[in-house]
């Protein structure tokens, strides 16, 4: 029971890396040299170079492919929530008034 739950979870947490990837590769907020991580994972994905040849290993070399997709897709998501929390922080208005002008 306790696995079944933690497989559920596990899922979930590939889908959330997977729906905030897409909502940050929309962002016009994050810079590009972010949006290029992605690019990379799809690159990686469809061009036939691989880690592991699927031909050689039974199928073992799509897996090798969606941990190197799901890793980057992660790195992406964790790199934009620092991004966009540290901007976040910055973005601020502010206004010096020198003791002259107060009086």
């Amino acid at each position: 029971m306790v696995l079944e739950v933690m497989r559920i979870f596990r899922f979930l947490n590939i889908i959330r890396i997977f729906r905030n990837s897409i909502k940050y590769l929309y962002n016009p907020e994050i810079p590009f040299r972010y949006k290029l991580i992605p690019a990379i994972a799809f690159f990686y994905f469809i061009i036939p170079i691989d880690l592991l040849p699927e031909l050689r290993i039974l199928g073992i070399g799509l897996i090798d492919d969606l941990f190197v997709v799901y890793s980057l897709l992660y790195w992406f998501d964790s790199l934009c929530k620092k991004y966009i929390d540290k901007k976040e922080y910055i973005d601020t208005e502010y206004e010096i008034k020198d003791e002259e002008e107060e009086t």
